[in-house]
């Protein structure tokens, strides 16, 4: 009996809790690489069965969400998360596909917005800035072009591309707790 009166409240948040972080804002103020016990326990526990898991030293491990495109059809980027288990820090390895990878720079452009995010220099705070900014223009549903062999194409046009990118980011976020 108790169950049925509480029902009408928690099913809404059941239902909500399945597009989890999906309009969640970024708070650049809370960047960090840290990453705290409960939520190493819950990406462990719940979240690491959707990524590709690769260690070559045993130090750190890197998590590529395994619905990502792997085809390597049209210029990509995607967003990886490198665990130092050792040091307890997540970091963002913006990582572009073979198509990508000769560029120099990577020169992302959110269209109807007047800057180009350039990502030409590697570094955890440089590419958690470029990684938010992508995630950012997702979010706002808005297109992206890239520069790849002198003309600017799309990039992350297909939604499982979009949503691969979005999912890891937001993964990322909840383990270093920016969420």
């Amino acid at each position: 009996m108790v169950f049925r009166s509480i029902l009408p409240f928690l099913l809404p948040l059941l239902l909500s809790g399945c597009k989890i972080d999906r309009d969640k804002k970024v708070n650049r103020e809370k960047f960090q690489f840290k990453i705290g016990a409960d939520a190493n326990l819950f990406f462990r526990n719940v979240r690491q069965i959707y990524y590709d898991r690769e260690s070559p030293d045993g130090k750190w491990q890197a998590y590529r969400f395994n619905e990502r495109d792997t085809s390597n059809r049209q210029p990509s980027v995607q967003a990886v998360i490198v665990i130092h288990w050792i040091k307890e820090e997540a970091y963002l390895l913006i990582e572009p596909n073979p198509i990508l990878a000769e560029e120099e720079s990577i020169s992302v452009v959110v269209k109807n917005q007047s800057d180009t995010l350039l990502l030409r220099e590697r570094g955890r705070e440089r590419m958690l800035e470029f990684g938010s900014k992508i995630y950012e223009a997702i979010q706002a549903k808005k297109d992206l072009i890239v520069l790849s062999n002198g003309k600017y194409v799309p990039l992350l046009k297909d939604e499982k591309e979009r949503e691969a990118f979005r999912i890891t980011m937001a993964d990322y976020y909840r383990l270093t707790g920016i969420f």
